[in-house]
């Protein structure tokens, strides 16, 4: 059923009459939600000034890993709707919203060496996308006992799209239904162009002016720049292929094997060529095999067996400083690649990301090397600039002598490392301990590293774990043993 635009704004001018709900609009920047988002608006300003009895929200989740090109465009507009709507006399209210700090990519893949994401450790999706929009929207809809939760998502786009769509028929409400995360059990989800194609979208965006201020035509650019031969041809029946199945996200994202609309921008705009080095970033150093650059223990310490092979975790210590090392270094090159685009304001890690990483590394992982700073004067040649830390136990010579003496008790490498590590880390305890002037469960954190660093290397490791294989190293059940595998 191809409901005109006009039905629509009919639609949604009554259901917005209809209560004191307040309205969250999701808005990503791309069509179907900038279509979405225009509709709503159009209706609530045709409405007289009495009428308009509450607020629409407007929010917009930025992961901070997302194409830069479209990141710009999202913020943009938003200030746009900002300003657009004050002068226009209407309660729309924009948010960009943010994961929090212990969510963050790479708060995680580097700090706490969590592998790229894979079908079956999927980590990134709650934590980057959903935790924010799910805190905003529940906040909002408790405080107002109800709300109505506007997407742009249509039928036809995907089997999975599809599926989620179905979710929401069967309503009590003829057009809304209720949302079935249980955390949001007071927001009713009402979907106004569902039954719109591709190509009804960009007609609709191309034949009604924007009323927040931002060129649709602009837009429509920026996914003819995405798709590989840089063709949207004119629609003229239903036939005919448009640009809309371009797709933008996360340049960091590894559940596909390529990130083809960046791609496809560099190729398509040379003006666009300084993200090569966050794409040559994504390929060299996410989207690869990396099992023999994670801990042959999982993230708790414990041992794991599928198939007669230790499940690897997290990244090591020297990967996850090779991995930063080379963001910083990318960054450095987009930075410089052309200023006149503005590429110097670019920052594809903050400074209080890099100041978590550092805390993550030192007080959580016991790593008192406190690798940040030099990497980052390496990459940069200037001093840190983030907080301080409580000065390290040891020096980098003292370290470097610790390193020294665990090679000459133990001649096989990766024993003498693991050595080094368990001195190391138990020092790291102590000295915390001593800091903090608290004592409680200090045995605890040194019984903790005494356990995580059991084994001289991972074929003594896999030996004990294959001799009582239906149990974990420290006795226990084992559990979702290839949950990273």
């Amino acid at each position: 059923m191809n409901i005109s635009a006009d039905q629509i704004i009919e639609e949604v001018q009554a259901i917005y009459r209809s209560d004191p709900m307040p309205w969250i609009v999701g808005y990503s920047g791309g069509k179907d939600s900038t279509a979405c988002l225009q509709l709503i608006w159009t209706a609530i300003a045709r409405l007289p000034a009495e009428q308009r009895i509450k607020p629409v929200h407007v929010i917009s989740t930025d992961t901070l890993v997302e194409n830069p090109v479209i990141a710009a465009w999202v913020e943009t507009s938003l200030l746009r709707i900002g300003i657009a709507a004050k002068q226009q006399g209407l309660d729309i209210r924009p948010h960009r919203l943010t994961p929090a700090m212990e969510n963050r990519f790479w708060v995680n893949l580097i700090g706490k060496g969590y592998p790229a994401p894979r079908p079956k450790f999927r980590w990134c999706t709650d934590r980057l996308k959903i935790s924010a929009s799910t805190k905003f929207i529940q906040e909002l809809s408790e405080s107002n006992g109800e709300a109505i939760l506007v997407l742009g998502q249509r039928r036809g786009e995907s089997q999975a799209r599809d599926k989620v769509m179905d979710q929401y028929k069967g309503s009590t409400r003829d057009r809304l239904s209720k949302n079935k995360d249980p955390r949001l059990s007071r927001v009713w989800v009402y979907p106004p162009i569902e039954s719109w194609t591709s190509d009804k979208v960009w007609e609709f965006l191309m034949t009604n002016p924007n009323p927040w201020g931002i060129d649709n035509q602009e837009l429509f650019g920026i996914y003819r720049g995405a798709t590989a031969d840089a063709e949207c041809p004119i629609v003229v029946d239903t036939s005919t292929p448009s640009c809309g199945d371009s797709r933008f996200g996360c340049y960091v994202c590894t559940m596909v094997s390529q990130d083809k609309s960046m791609q496809a921008m560099i190729q398509n705009d040379e003006q666009k060529q300084w993200m090569q080095p966050i794409l040559d970033f994504r390929n060299k150093h996410l989207a690869v095999e990396d099992r023999a650059n994670r801990d042959f223990r999982r993230m708790n310490g414990r041992l794991a067996v599928f198939r007669d092979e230790l499940v690897h975790g997290p990244y090591t210590q020297g990967h996850r400083a090779k991995l930063l090392k080379e963001l910083l270094t990318a960054q450095r090159q987009v930075r410089n690649a052309d200023q006149k685009q503005g590429t110097q304001l670019i920052e594809l890690i903050s400074i209080e990301e890099l100041d978590e990483i550092r805390r993550i590394w030192v007080e959580d992982k016991g790593e008192i090397e406190d690798l940040v700073p030099k990497i980052y004067t390496d990459v940069f040649e200037t001093a840190y600039p983030g907080r301080e830390l409580e000065q390290a136990p040891l020096d980098r010579t003292d370290l470097s002598m610790l390193e020294q003496v665990a090679s000459e008790v133990d001649s096989e490498p990766e024993a003498a490392q693991e050595l080094y590590k368990l001195t190391r880390s138990l020092l790291a305890v102590q000295f915390q301990s001593i800091e903090a002037h608290k004592r409680s469960k200090h045995l605890d954190r040194l019984e903790g590293v005494l356990r995580h660093y059991a084994f001289r290397n991972e074929n003594e490791a896999l030996e004990f774990a294959l001799s009582s294989p239906s149990k974990d190293s420290d006795g226990e059940a084992s559990d979702a043993t290839v949950l990273i595998a």
